[in-house]
This record gives structure tokens, C-alpha cells and sequence, in this order.
């Protein structure tokens, strides 16, 4: 899970606006100021060329442009307000935007009319867009179980061929001089090869790239630190994968480099660049990346980073560009403004209001001049939403709220269409595909930003092929393969071409191969544990990997697990683990003693890490137990030699399992079903008889309604053999499976552990009400029968335990309480955790 990624959320929005906000001091009030790279001759054209078209239409009317402003979920009023320009036959000769401003305009300057834009907006599943999610089926097994035991997990540290083009953009961009803006070139030209400083020289960044290490007697280690251990952290609580994706589906058609003056309707939009502290205007190129760029708010979105500009959020420069409409040609300037003006102190509570009123400082002063240069601003009441309300009832209100704005003006609307006449309409264009509509045919798939043997792996996770007609669930599905990989920060597509066949492309931005994980648990078994974890080459592709863990707790371990993984053959597995382990147990004559003992164990398995849904391991492993220490209360039932606790074993294993849930803790759809036996054949230095395990479980949820589930489970495991070693005996109890030794079952009413004979079948069911957002009461039911073997399993009353559990999913994993009975106990009993299960 990554909900912890929301604590960084604020330390970096504070360090993105403390540094910025010095670019908004040193600008004059009220000027805009425009990027040295981009405000070129190549802009001059472009402004010169729109600026004619709009003389050709003076020679008939007035020109209008509309301009769209920023403001996160509130920009959803610009849909209302477009319906009612339309309503009255409005002409919009272009239309500008900034931020959600931006992205509003820049679907609408696609030809969209404005039902299916309004459709458009009213459908995005906003909560997935604003995420870097695929669905759960395309992440690993591996990595899907990685993610529900770490509180912080981050990756670090890139491969050697990444990181000499890193530096290289770097220095190209940087050019060496000081001089930032130097050698740079307009966005989407072609630039020169003599744009590379004269004293740029690869073989100082491959010296550079040879020193890399993690000992101090390689080279400079805090420059090591810098560019790449922190260079690799991430630069946004999201990179905007799933955003970029949707304006790509909106946008096939017109999503080659493209002057934005041949949309269908003229189109232009602002970001801000970090580096010049200037505004970026963007005319032409990728209108996807111009759409990105304009909306990426510092800290919640990762910058977009273009020909050696980082740009972010337009609002922070100009988030209600007037001015540019002007300058562009425009006559008649309508405005829609959903800024909110400066915040009162109660109103500025939660992280959307600090966001907000942190950028809207930033372009103040040139927002108060902008204003003044619309003919009519039309400002929806929207005091009530903030720039995060994009749940579906805020957006409706929003729309709705926007359409009766424009009607409140509407007797100056109506006369500016009367300035333009009746019959000013603009010549219709060729509106852009919807993917989510149509299909359209593909000639090929082209993945870019990997290797040629990367390539190849990828391109056999791929089910598309030159010929096939896709859709978006096709194309998304393709990325969300290549993603799941995480091998890559983020993955995104394009399909060039105007018309079909279109040529689409798999755009893969390579992450830091390393990976570092870090978990803490509280609770009143343990207290406190710690997990730590570093994993060497965790996100290639292929190859070897050197995964190290250490708990930390009064049940230590530490573990080490090599891999080797080819797409060709099953994944080699081998793994060395030591385990402190004390634990209180509990027989069925009410008798406790405590046992500690080491285990050390070594494993050599086959397995396919990559497999989403299943997991199987078969292989070999050894074990050794050393007993440190026995207490007991009373008489001990069965029949163990404790000899046997000073002993190894060798046994063959097998484990399988499928996964479906949606969610690792509260599942709302989906089932999980495992199996495993073992086969423990042989040992010394004492003689046992050998013995066969398998387990068998199985758990759904069944969704009653909204609020109430129910989710019944089943865990059966058979002991096949006599005189089984203590090592190896059936137990339940506690709340987490496998905690002290693998085969421990969970049982409600039972704290610790309590010993079973060799059948042991527990029945579960757990009637849960989600009473509140991310707030889960359960009634938890559990029946335990266990026997020396099949013909007396139903003899004797088995266990009864019963309990009620509060549950919170909060962002540092779930926060449990729970009050419990058994009929082994005969008492009440209580267990309060808090954090992910490891």
C-alpha cells in the first residue's frame, strides 16, 4: 500500500512553495513573465499566425476567446458554462486555460460538443485518474504481498545506462556555463546538434557513472547521494500516469507535435517553469504533455521535465490568462474565474485549502492585472468546494453551479453575441477519437525508453498485434502489464498518426532498480516490532536479486533470499533465514509453559514471481531447531521427544495460491485460496518417523449492500504420520496467520497458541458493517475440531470462540481492537494492534 506517501505530502509542498514563491517576489506587479526558451522567434510565429487568423475573422466580427482559469475540482464550472455559451450560439474563436482550466479547454479545443464533454467530465473515475493505480490483478503476487507488510516503501538508486542519460540531459540543459537559459530551444523544435555545449563531454559522465558505489572509497559519496540515492526519490506524491493516459484517450487524432492553432478550436495553455521561474506558454507540441504540464501542482503531481524546463502548475504565474488572449488577437475577452481569492483563517483547514491559497499567492498580483482585462468575468458561487471535491455529487453541483453563473450575465452575453452577429459560427473541424468510445485500427506497437532486449520481454506481456482494432480498455490493459512489472516510474501510450492505422506507442520512464522497505507494529502480543528490508535489483527485469530482511521485535529474524529471475524459465529461489522464536502456548488441559528455540532454515525452490494472481513454490528445504529453553505449568498432553527440538530436517514442499482481493486488509470483492503439503523425509542427529502436512484454506466476501459483508473462511491442516516432532504440530490462535510458526492458524478467543492433534479443521465467519468511511465493526464467529486422526474427528465438542473487532484503515495500516471469549479459555480476553501484519 502507498497511503503513507500522504505524510510527504506536506513537507514537500512546503519546500515546492518556500522555493518558488521567490520567483513570484522577484516579478513585477501585475507582468507576466515569460520563459527565455520559449518566448522565441518559434512563439513569435505562432502568435503571429493566430493573430492573423483572427484579422481574417475581424474582417466579418468581433473575435472571441474564452479563458478558462485554475482551480482544481471547481474547474468542473467551466462544463456549465460552456453549455451556456452554447445555448445561445456563442462563437468561441479560441480558448486558453490554465491548470483544470487547461484541461477543461484543451478537451473542448479537441471538437468535443459540449454533451460529451460534459459526459466526459461526469464519468472520470477522478479517484483513479488522480492515482498512479492499475488494477490489482496486474501487480505480482510477490510485490502485492511486499506492499501489505511495509509502512514506507521507496525505491533508489538507478542502473548505469539511466543515469548516464540523466546526467547527460543535465549537463546539455545546464550548459555548463551557469548560464541556465543558454543553448536552449523552443518546446517541440528540432534542436541542433551544436545545442550541446562545445565543452560537453560523455566520457566525464561515464567517469562520473564508474565511481558509483555504496562504499565512501568510491569517488565522491555525497555526490553519489545527491544525484542519484536522493535524485531517485520520488518528486510528486504522484508521477500522473493514469491523468496522461486519459487526455490520451480523449486525444487520438492529435497527438503528433501539432500547432495548437489547428485544433479545432485554437488552443493555448500555461505551466510554469521552475527553472526560470517563468510562465510556459504552450502553442504547440504534445497537447497531452501540454494538458500534464498545466495541472501538475507541486508535491501532489511529479513535474513534467521538456527540453531542460521542469514545469509545474500554471496558477503559480498566471492562472487566468487575459493578457495572453489579448496579445493573441482576441476583441472580446469572456472569463470564467473559479479561483477563490484570498482565504480567510477559517478557511484554510485541510491540505486542498493550503495548496489552493499557496498557488493563488504566487500569481496574485498578476491575476488582480489579468481580471481587469476580460469584457465580462463570470465567477460561480463555489464557496462551499475546494479544489479536491471531485466526488461525483461536488461535480455535479459544480456544473450545475457554473451553467447558472453564465445565466446570471446573461443580458451582457447576449449582447456581445448580438456585437458578433447571428450567423458567426466557426467552420466545424475534425473532432479527436475517443477511445473510450471507439476502436481504432493499430499498424504496430512501438515501447520506448527500454532496450532492445527489455523490449522483448515487454512485447510478450503485450496481446496486441499490427492489424488488431483496440479500444482504451485494450490499450490501458497493455500498459497496466508493462507497469506491474515495476520496473518503471511511470508508463503511458500514444497513438500517433492522424488517421488510422494509428502507430501506437508505450512510453516507459525507467525507476531506481533498488528498493528499500520499512515497517513498524504495535501491538499487546509483541509491542513493538520493526521490519526493514533491502532489496539489491528488485525492479529489473531480469537477473539476480539480493533481497536482505530483519525483524526487530522479541521475535527476531533476519533473512536472506536470493533470486534469479528469466523470462524463459521459472524463477530460481534461494533463500537463508535464522529465527528467534519465544512463544506462550496452550493445551487443551488448561496447561501453559513457554518455549523458546532458533530455528535456522535454508530453501531451494522454483517459482514465478511475475505470475499476478498465483503464487507457487516447490522445492527443498532444511531446518534446524535448537531448544533454548522449556517452562511449563503442569502436565504437557502428547506425547513429544524433546530431543527432537535439537534437530534437522529435510523436507520437499509445495505451496499454492490464488489472490483476488481488491484489498489486502478489508476486501470488498475478490477470494483467496491456498495449498501446501510437505513431506518431511529426514533428519539427524535424532531419528524420527516421516510425516506428510497439508494445508488447505479458502476465504471470499460475499457483499451485502453498501455496508455489510460477509466474509466466511475455511482452514484445514492434516498431519499425516505418528509421533509428529513438536516443531511440526498443528496450532491456533492469535490474529495473525504464521506469526511464531508457519503452520499457526488464526482462531478469535484464543491469544497465543494452543497446541492440536494431527486433524485440526477451523471454520471462520466474519459479519463486517463498514460504519463509516474506513471505520469496519465486526462479529467474528470461529469453530476449532481437531483429532488424532480421521475416524474420531467427530468425537468431543470442539473449540467455540466469538468476539467483536473495531477496525480503522488509517495511512499507517490497520488500527485493530477487539474483545473475545473461548470455550478453551473460558474468559474474556482482549488484543489491540496497530500497522501492517508481518
Amino acid at each position: 500500500m502507498n497511503k503513507i506517501k500522504f505524510l510527504t505530502v506536506s513537507m514537500m509542498l512546503l519546500c515546492a512553495f518556500l522555493c518558488q514563491k521567490a520567483y513570484c517576489w522577484a516579478a513585477p506587479d501585475g507582468v507576466v513573465q515569460y520563459s527565455d526558451r520559449i518566448a522565441g522567434s518559434r512563439d513569435s510565429v505562432l502568435v503571429a499566425e493566430i493573430r492573423a487568423r483572427m484579422d481574417s475573422i475581424r474582417a466579418h466580427r468581433p473575435t472571441v476567446a474564452l479563458v478558462l482559469s485554475g482551480g482544481g475540482a471547481k474547474g468542473a464550472a467551466h462544463i456549465g458554462v460552456i453549455e451556456y455559451l452554447e445555448s445561445i450560439d456563442m462563437p468561441i474563436d479560441m480558448v486558453l486555460g490554465t491548470s483544470m482550466g487547461g484541461l477543461v479547454g484543451g478537451i473542448y479545443a479537441l471538437g468535443y460538443p459540449i454533451h460529451e464533454l460534459d459526459s466526459i467530465v461526469r464519468t472520470i473515475d477522478w479517484s483513479l485518474a488522480l492515482s498512479d493505480r492499475v488494477p490489482r490483478e496486474y501487480i505480482s503476487y510477490a510485490e502485492k504481498k511486499y506492499k501489505e507488510k511495509y509502512l514506507l516503501s521507496f525505491p533508489f538508486y538507478y542502473k548505469k545506462e539511466y543515469y548516464l542519460e540523466r546526467k547527460a540531459d543535465e549537463m546539455k540543459y545546464s550548459g555548463l556555463s551557469g548560464d541556465a537559459g543558454k543553448g536552449q530551444h523552443p518546446a517541440g523544435s528540432d534542436a541542433p546538434e551544436h545545442a550541446v555545449p562545445s565543452d560537453f563531454d560523455r566520457t566525464d559522465v561515464q567517469r562520473h557513472d564508474d565511481r558509483i558505489g555504496f562504499g565512501a572509497d568510491q569517488g565522491n559519496p555525497a555526490n553519489i547521494i545527491k544525484d542519484n540515492l536522493l535524485g531517485s526519490l520520488p518528486s510528486g506524491y504522484i508521477y500522473g500516469q493514469n491523468v496522461q493516459n486519459l487526455f490520451s484517450a480523449l486525444s487520438v487524432g492529435y497527438q503528433d507535435s501539432i500547432d495548437f492553432n489547428d485544433l479545432p478550436v485554437p488552443f493555448a495553455c500555461v505551466a510554469t517553469d521552475l527553472v526560470s521561474g517563468s510562465a510556459k506558454v504552450w502553442h504547440e507540441g504534445k497537447i497531452t504533455t501540454a494538458m500534464r504540464s498545466t495541472m501538475s501542482i507541486p508535491g501532489i503531481f511529479a513535474p513534467v521535465k521538456v527540453d531542460g524546463m521542469v514545469l509545474v502548475d500554471g496558477g503559480m504565474r498566471d492562472n487566468y490568462p487575459t493578457s495572453l488572449a489579448r496579445r493573441m488577437g482576441a476583441d472580446i475577452v469572456i472569463g470564467v474565474d473559479v479561483s477563490s481569492g484570498r482565504k480567510r483563517y477559517d478557511e484554510i483547514n485541510n491540505i486542498g485549502d493550503i495548496i489552493n491559497a499557496g498557488i493563488d499567492m504566487l500569481g496574485r498580483s498578476v491575476y488582480e492585472s489579468n481580471v481587469k482585462l476580460a469584457d465580462i468575468n463570470i465567477k460561480p458561487d463555489l464557496e462551499e468546494y475546494n479544489m479536491m471535491s471531485f466526488d461525483r455529487e461536488s461535480i455535479d453541483r459544480i456544473i450545475h453551479n457554473g451553467y447558472v453563473a453564465a445565466y446570471q450575465n446573461e443580458a451582457r452575453l447576449l449582447n456581445i453575441k448580438r456585437m458578433v452577429g447571428e450567423d458567426a459560427a466557426p467552420p466545424a473541424r475534425r473532432k479527436a477519437i475517443d477511445l473510450n468510445v471507439d476502436s481504432v485500427y493499430v499498424d504496430g506497437v512501438e515501447i520506448r525508453g527500454v532496450g532492445e532486449r527489455e523490449s522483448a520481454i515487454l512485447m510478450k506481456r503485450i496481446d496486441i498485434e499490427p492489424g488488431d482494432r483496440v479500444c482504451r480498455n485494450d490499450v490501458e490493459n497493455a500498459v497496466a502489464e508493462v507497469f506491474g512489472t515495476q520496473a518503471y516510474d511511470y508508463v503511458t501510450y500514444e497513438l500517433e498518426g492522424s488517421g488510422e492505422p494509428f502507430h501506437l506507442v508505450i512510453n516507459c520512464k525507467p525507476g531506481p532498480i533498488h528498493h528499500f522497505g520499512f515497517g513498524v507494529r504495535l501491538d499487546t502480543e509483541e509491542v513493538v516490532s520493526v521490519l526493514l528490508n533491502v532489496s539489491l535489483n528488485a525492479h529489473k527485469l531480469q537477473g539476480s536479486i539480493f533481497d536482505f530482511t530483519g525483524k526487530i521485535s522479541t521475535n527476531p529474524y533476519f533473512r536472506f533470499h536470493y533470486t534469479y529471475n528469466s523470462p524463459k524459465s521459472p524463477t530460481i529461489n534461494a533463500t537463508a533465514s535464522v529465527r528467534w522464536t519465544g512463544m506462550n502456548l496452550l493445551d487443551y488441559t488448561s496447561s501453559r509453559f513457554n518455549l523458546d528455540y532458533l530455528n535456522v532454515r535454508q530453501e531451494f525452490y522454483l517459482s514465478n514471481i511475475n505470475w499476478s494472481l498465483f503464487d507457487i513454490q516447490v522445492g527443498l528445504r532444511n531446518d534446524y531447531f535448537n531448544l533454548r529453553s522449556l517452562y511449563s505449568s503442569g502436565g504437557m498432553f502428547g506425547d513429544y521427544n524433546m530431543d527432537q527440538m535439537q534437530n534437522d530436517y529435510v523436507s520437499l514442499f509445495m505451496n499454492a495460491r490464488a489472490d483476488t482481493f481488491d484489498d489486502g486488509y478489508f476486501p470488498k470483492s475478490g477470494y483467496t485460496a491456498g495449498v501446501s503439503y510437505g513431506w518431511t523425509f529426514a533428519g539427524f542427529p535424532y531419528r524420527f518417523n516421516n510425516f506428510h502436512a497439508v494445508q488447505i484454506d479458502a476465504k471470499t466476501v460475499i457483499n451485502a449492500g453498501r455496508i455489510f459483508s460477509f466474509i466466511p473462511s475455511v482452514n484445514f491442516r492434516f498431519l499425516l504420520g505418528s509421533k509428529v516432532p513438536l516443531a511440526y504440530v498443528n496450532c491456533m490462535g492469535g490474529s495473525i496467520a504464521g506469526r511464531y510458526i508457519d503452520q499457526q492458524i488464526p482462531f478469535m478467543g484464543v491469544n497465543n497458541l494452543a497446541l492440536s492433534r494431527n486433524i485440526l479443521t477451523v471454520f471462520r465467519t466474519d459479519f463486517r458493517f463498514n460504519v463509516a468511511r474506513n471505520h469496519y465493526v465486526s462479529g467474528i464467529v470461529n469453530y476449532a475440531r481437531d483429532s488424532d486422526d480421521f475416524s474420531s474427528y467427530t468425537q468431543g465438542l470442539g473449540i467455540f470462540g466469538a468476539g467483536v473487532e473495531y477496525a480503522y484503515d488509517t495511512v499507517f495500516g490497520p488500527l485493530s481492537a477487539s474483545l473475545h471469549w473461548s470455550s478453551l479459555t473460558h474468559k474474556m480476553g482482549f488484543y489491540v494492534g496497530f500497522g501492517y501484519y508481518f
